[in-house]
């Protein structure tokens, strides 16, 4: 019996209108297409062409340690089941051993406007003038220098040195505030383990311990299984102390965790 064809789902990419900025999934083989809200004709072709030039490749630098510095390996995780291997520090991509998923491992630089979505295991760094509205980041490690509006996902470590506000969300194993960062995370944070050197207004939901070391400044609501203020830091905010904090995680994504109209405010175990 002959099998039956079905069209393949084209992939899609998130294009932001040039006349009103309202961000739309097109195919990524569109070429123009028309705002959903202020009804303006655009090129896609010209969005992805200036978010090319958006991306930039290794310096000089890194090329010449490259050639010095002997690759080691390194851990990636796959992003369909979970499972841990240890690959090639020169692959470039892989596939999981467990589910047979392609792991894309290369590493993104992003200094301009960019609205694709990322997933890789390698090494994504948001610099200063980088510009990140992408519905989703997926990454091995992430560096945030400039502004993000997507989700950001890390498997390892987010570090955070901007002093832009950051309208996205963040969620990674461990998060790095770095001293000279000074900014607000308009949405909650999710981490397996926080360390605050820097100065951050935010909502934080912290698996394991936060620290905030001298010259530091957490400001806003914290649910954690610990807190570590060193002598020069400062919290200040409402502060819940849980065994589980990955409990308040879930509540947090069903939008009961901060309270509101008709919502269940959360007391301290």
């Amino acid at each position: 019996m002959a099998k039956e064809n079905k069209p393949r789902q084209s992939e899609k990419i998130s294009a932001d209108c040039p006349h009103c900025g309202f961000s739309q999934l097109e195919s990524a083989y569109a070429k123009s297409t028309f705002c959903r809200k202020c009804g303006q004709h655009y090129s896609i072709e010209k969005l992805l062409a200036r978010e090319a030039v958006s991306l930039k490749g290794p310096g000089f630098l890194e090329k010449l340690t490259k050639l010095i510095v002997r690759e080691t390996i390194r851990d990636v995780t796959c992003f369909s089941c979970g499972h841990r291997q240890t690959v090639s520090g020169a692959a470039q991509s892989t596939l999981c051993p467990q589910c047979g998923s392609y792991i894309d491992l290369k590493d993104f630089k992003i200094d301009g406007p960019f609205g694709r979505s990322i997933q890789t295991q390698g090494d994504v760094v948001i610099l200063p003038k980088g510009d990140c509205t992408g519905a989703r980041i997926a990454c091995a490690s992430a560096r945030v220098e400039g502004k993000l509006r997507g989700v950001l996902v890390a498997t390892n470590v987010i570090n955070v040195r901007t002093k832009e506000k950051v309208i996205g969300a963040i969620e990674t194993r461990n998060l790095i505030i770095e001293k000279k960062c000074d900014c607000e995370f308009v949405r909650p944070i999710k981490a397996d383990s926080v360390e605050i050197n820097g100065r951050i207004s935010a909502r934080l939901v912290c698996d394991g311990q936060v620290k905030i070391n001298k010259g530091g400044t957490l400001e806003g609501t914290l649910y954690a299984k610990s807190i570590v203020v060193e002598k020069g830091g400062i919290f200040s905010g409402e502060l819940c102390i849980r065994q589980n904090p990955s409990e308040e995680v879930e509540k947090l994504e069903q939008g009961s965790l901060f309270g509101g109209e008709g919502e269940t405010q959360l007391k301290p175990a």
